[in-house]
């Protein structure tokens, strides 16, 4: 009996270690501990953003145009995302504490692109949240490569224009060897 006992203990241990939300916060836990940390990024060196694509309007809450034009020779960390995006959720404190780390350095913007229909919904989750990351919003879809299907989806647009990194899904962007990787992108010689 205490054989079916301890394995029926063990079995539940192992369900609730490997379910999605044990699973990362037990992860996020190692890896805060310093003691292990995630390989930096795969840097990838994709297309130079079009005219199109740098001139896309974003718009702002209050109407205002923004482009990723506007914020040449800085590197931009730009993520797709949307309040009812439970990955999303996980993902943008993660920015925002790299933002805030990051928060010296004038040649580093961060952009949120809120796919939210209803675009109260955006601002009462960044409210409650705490983000304080600039958040616009795309009345259209943005032109290739910047069109992704799926969120999150983040990309890094060096001072040239060309997309260096680019991942789908959730993401731990405060983990020390991405913020090293994007400082030294931004260190770069453009």
């Amino acid at each position: 009996m205490k054989k079916i006992l301890f394995a029926g203990v063990l079995l539940l241990l192992i369900i609730i270690a490997t379910s999605s939300g044990v699973k990362h916060a037990l992860t996020e836990a190692a890896l805060s501990t310093g003691w292990f940390d995630s390989p930096p990024p795969t840097e990838i060196r994709g297309p130079l953003l079009s005219d199109s694509a740098l001139n896309h309007p974003f718009v702002t809450i209050h109407g205002e145009s923004v482009r990723l034009a506007d914020f040449e020779g800085n590197v931009v960390l730009l993520t797709y995302w949307a309040s009812w995006c439970g990955t999303c959720r996980r993902t943008n404190p993660t920015i925002q504490t790299l933002s805030q780390e990051l928060s010296s350095r004038d040649d580093v913007t961060f952009l949120l692109v809120s796919m939210d229909n209803v675009r109260e919904s955006a601002l009462k989750y960044m409210e409650t949240n705490r983000i304080s990351i600039p958040n616009v919003f795309s009345d259209d879809i943005p032109p290739a490569p910047l069109n992704s299907p799926s969120i999150p989806t983040t990309y890094v647009i060096d001072k040239n224009g060309r997309i260096v990194f680019r991942e789908t899904g959730y993401s731990n962007f405060s983990r020390r060897n991405f913020k090293e990787w994007i400082v030294g992108v931004a260190d770069r010689e453009s």
